[in-house]
């Protein structure tokens, strides 16, 4: 088989290089909890850039099984963080949904689609913090408690904030594959992890 990350020659879905470079990350506070799995460089910003805009259904296992012991101990449900829909007609993925469906599959938890984001946004791919516009959303169901969202990327927590917001108190928290963190480059500028340029797929993060 061939390394996920960087395609060589590997007996394992990860080569050793590229699992080294997995690295957790911090919880992030922006009103409950979000608790990332892995921080969004190295392997596992390839793995989601594989499962955001080439649909590979291993890179979203390997996630997904990384994300599994992120999961808060009151999760009762998992919803999902949707696509826009010409997104998804795009790359034929959304990435939200198959990362709880596959949490879902390793846990028993039950998935429910609860969101319906707008139909079209601009993309928030490439863009500083500062930039990035909310999606928005409607509900489609009243979630149970211990709701937990779901998501591939955190960045400003902007996007789960405003789906809680829509939800009720009884989402309880949300887990992501990876969170974007800013990293301080040389002369005190700080970049984001989200957006420096790697050896993976030449696409910009969501």
């Amino acid at each position: 088989m061939v390394c996920l990350a960087c395609r060589a020659w590997s007996r394992t879905a990860l080569c050793g290089a590229c699992a080294v470079t997995l690295r957790p990350a911090p919880d992030a506070h922006v009103g409950f909890v979000v608790r990332p799995a892995l921080a969004h460089i190295g392997a596992g910003r390839i793995l989601v850039l594989r499962l955001k805009y080439e649909g590979v259904p291993a890179a979203g296992h390997l996630l997904a099984a990384a994300m599994v012991a992120r999961l808060p101990h009151e999760a009762r449900t998992l919803v999902p963080i949707p696509r826009s829909l010409p997104r998804r007609v795009r790359f034929g993925v959304d990435p939200g949904r198959t990362l709880a469906g596959a949490v879902g599959r390793m846990t028993g938890l039950p998935v429910a689609d609860l969101l319906r984001p707008e139909w079209w946004h601009r993309p928030n791919a490439g863009q500083r913090r500062g930039l990035r516009r909310v999606p928005r959303f409607r509900p489609v169901g009243q979630p149970p408690s211990g709701t937990v969202l779901v998501d591939d990327v955190l960045t400003t927590g902007a996007t789960l904030v405003a789906a809680r917001r829509v939800l009720g108190p009884n989402v309880v928290g949300a887990v992501t594959a990876t969170r974007s963190l800013p990293i301080r480059r040389a002369g005190g500028a700080v970049a984001t992890a989200g957006i420096l340029p790697s050896h993976g797929p030449a696409h910009r993060d969501e």
